[in-house]
């Protein structure tokens, strides 16, 4: 006889973290005997009065009750809540779990709430054809396939604008007020909402069939099909990052896709592109390259998001991640260059600028000035991989402002000559050298490497020359290299073209538009940053953060202060952290700035007097079991979110910072990145953004702000 089939809700995930820890222990031993058979002697059922008759409550302990769904044909049990005896029967008095006619999904109705929404919803009455509602004109069969339940199309269909459809969100499944947000707000069709949301109806062939329901991909928002102990128990352990268990259908399809080449995968700040990627490495190692040779690299730009995102990928597939390499790419490189006997010294920033100094002092910098020089070499010499004279001598300086004749350009290689002596003099190179020097060696030795695919996450801060080693790292073949990436949020490099660096991505780019971490109004906010700003797809084309890309959470605007001295913005932020401290865990909150100097000078220790407990991220993984405020640098936060975000210090002097972006630098770039930097700052916050200035605020500030 087969082993019963055992699913479990989201809300159930829900509901477990809501118990105590004293009392969590004896559920996860219930659970774990349940998920062995459901059928057994042990697991005392219980009847219970409800509207859904296939619903049945579970003893867990003389004060705690499961609610376990089980239809009387098939054997599929789902655990659906988990609570307080008396919480437990209310929860789940009025639920009723249907199998939609028209989609096939398995969806969740509270019957008293739907029924009083329905009550409430007045007649249509006669009026013109200019007075009807969004969705007043639509046939019903047509809103049936977004997944609305019959009973709810009279409201639906009542709605006078498309702002009023969030009131029925609580009632609605997400599929349905995903599509209908896209039909009411953008005009959709229901048919490109389907495919906005990613969302396939098929209608089911037995309604009581809940196995075949709960492969429906929007089943699976909701509901996951347990398949062994091991999966049921890393879902415990973390049962709040949902993102590890339920994906969105249009994020699975990405996932599961096969394709014919590399991928590129769009999206802006808090759209899922990271939980895609690290999705996507699990489901290569598990489905597709499965061989105990096999490798998938998962790359990045800096360490500290490799650290997080090997964390993560520990809980998400803890088996397949022995197969699963996780590193930024520099390290990468030193170590495999270490591992075929070449060691090679990395400048630091001072050598480097000593370098520098001593090239001036010897060629001397006229007429164009140190800081064109150093700009010329990285945005041409380096970009191309240039290291003949002959080569700089024909290289395109595209976006370069000051012109160079041919006799010009043999002056500056003159100091580009010295410069490089002065390096080998040292015996160090540049980092772009190792990164280049990896790439020509694993040219010149064909594929000695395990890797099968390239996971590539943040892309959009990779140099021309690190893409140009991602392509040399796996043979060109199906599900080879997958990228993702947002040119919004690039704060290190210059805009690169894919194509230019060996990676054709034509036909197979897709884009992620919903926003599921920040409000509309912090996501409108950060926008307006960058609302000036022409930026670049990632292979010579435009995006545009107005084409679609929507938070469907709402909440309070962004409180943007201006303070007379920073001893008052200060006297601010302590009352704001005091307050919030006391609202929320600390952990959730945190205090971002431009630079090191204004938290360690100006902000650390004023918290620290006032005896507000801080925990400052640097360079080491965020230690989630330290107490205490978070506080970091606007580069640090990336990669990472708060429920509460509070950014310091947006004056003139720190935003930008105009020693990086002062007109001699001939780096147009820039000031963009800056911009770049408040946006990726700000879209860390998922509840409260609050933005915080002294004297002269910064220029990227609104400018209807008002002095405190």
């Amino acid at each position: 006889m087969l082993k019963p089939k055992v699913a479990i809700s989201s809300d159930f995930l829900t509901a477990f973290a809501g118990i105590p820890k004293s009392k969590q222990k004896k559920v996860r031993e219930f659970i774990t005997r349940f998920e062995i058979d459901p059928t057994a002697a042990s697991i005392n059922y219980e009847p219970i009065a409800a509207k859904d008759e296939r619903v049945r409550s579970a003893r867990i302990d003389l004060e705690y009750r499961a609610i376990i769904l089980h239809p009387k044909k098939g054997d599929v049990y789902v655990l659906v809540w988990v609570d307080h005896h008396d919480e437990a029967m209310a929860w789940a008095k009025n639920k009723q779990f249907e199998v939609n006619p028209a989609t096939g999904a398995l969806q969740v109705i509270d019957a008293v709430a739907m029924a009083q929404v329905v009550s409430e919803t007045p007649p249509a009455p006669a009026k013109a054809l200019t007075d009807y509602g969004p969705f007043e004109t639509f046939a019903d069969d047509n809103l049936l396939r977004t997944g609305v339940p019959r009973p709810l199309l009279p409201a639906v269909k009542a709605l006078p604008t498309a702002d009023a459809l969030e009131a029925l969100k609580p009632y609605l499944p997400e599929e349905a007020y995903e599509a209908l947000f896209w039909i009411g707000h953008f005009g959709y069709s229901v048919q490109q909402a389907l495919d906005e949301v990613g969302s396939k109806p098929r209608p089911p062939a037995d309604p009581d069939d809940l196995a075949n329901s709960l492969e429906h991909p929007d089943s699976q928002r909701r509901f996951a099909t347990v398949k062994s102990a091991t999966e049921l128990a890393e879902m415990l352990n973390a049962p709040l990052e949902k993102w590890r268990i339920f994906l969105h259908p249009s994020q699975a399809q990405l996932v599961r896709r096969d394709y014919s080449g590399p991928a590129r995968v769009l999206g802006g700040a808090g759209t899922g592109k990271t939980v895609v990627a690290m999705h996507r490495a699990c489901y290569l190692a598990q489905e597709r390259f499965t061989a105990s040779t096999d490798r998938i690299l998962f790359t990045t730009f800096t360490r500290n998001l490799a650290q997080n995102i090997e964390a993560n990928l520990k809980n998400l597939c803890p088996q397949a991640l022995k197969r699963i390499e996780v590193v930024n790419l520099h390290r990468w490189a030193v170590n495999f260059l270490h591992s075929q006997g070449i060691d090679l010294e990395i400048a630091s920033n001072e050598e480097i600028d000593a370098c520098w100094r001593d090239a001036f002092s010897a060629i001397g910098a006229e007429p164009w000035g140190e800081a064109f020089f150093r700009q010329e070499w990285t945005q041409v010499v380096q970009v191309h991989g240039i290291s003949r004279k002959a080569d700089y001598l024909t290289a395109p300086r595209i976006g370069r402002g000051v012109r160079l004749t041919r006799k010009d350009r043999v002056q500056v290689w003159e100091l580009f000559d010295e410069y490089q002596r002065n390096l080998r003099a040292m015996g160090k190179v540049e980092w772009l050298d190792v990164i280049r020097q990896t790439r020509q060696y694993l040219a010149q030795r064909g594929n000695i490497l395990p890797y099968r695919a390239v996971i590539v996450d943040e892309t959009q801060d990779l140099h021309p020359e690190e893409l140009k080693l991602v392509r040399q790292l796996v043979p060109a073949n199906s599900n080879d290299i997958f990228l993702v990436g947002d040119a919004h949020q690039r704060i290190y490099g210059r805009p690169v073209i894919l194509s230019q660096c060996g990676i054709n991505v034509v036909g197979r780019s897709r884009k992620l538009k919903i926003n599921y971490r920040t409000t509309e109004e912090i996501k409108n906010w950060a926008v307006a940053v960058l609302s000036q700003q022409a930026i670049d797809d990632l292979d010579g084309g435009t995006d545009s953060h107005t084409d679609g890309y929507r938070s469907l959470l709402t909440g309070t605007p962004p409180a943007v202060k201006n303070f007379a001295m920073l001893a008052d913005e200060i006297t601010f932020l302590v009352e704001t952290l005091q307050r919030l401290s006391h609202q929320v865990s600390a952990e959730t909150i945190c205090l971002v700035a431009r630079t090191h100097r204004q938290l360690t000078e100006d902000y650390l220790p004023a918290l620290e007097q006032a005896g507000i407990p801080v925990y400052y991220l640097q360079q080491e993984a965020d230690e989630t079991g330290v107490s205490g405020v978070r506080v970091a640098t606007m580069h640090r936060v990336k990669g990472l979110e708060f429920n509460h975000i509070i950014l310091a210090g947006a004056t003139a002097n720190y935003l930008p910072l105009h020693h990086l972006v002062h007109p001699d630098l001939d780096d147009p770039d820039g000031l963009v990145r800056e911009r770049c930097l408040l946006h990726v700052a700000a879209t860390r916050a998922r509840d409260t953004l609050t933005i915080t200035s002294y004297g002269r605020p910064s220029e990227f500030l609104p400018v209807e702000q008002g002095n405190v």
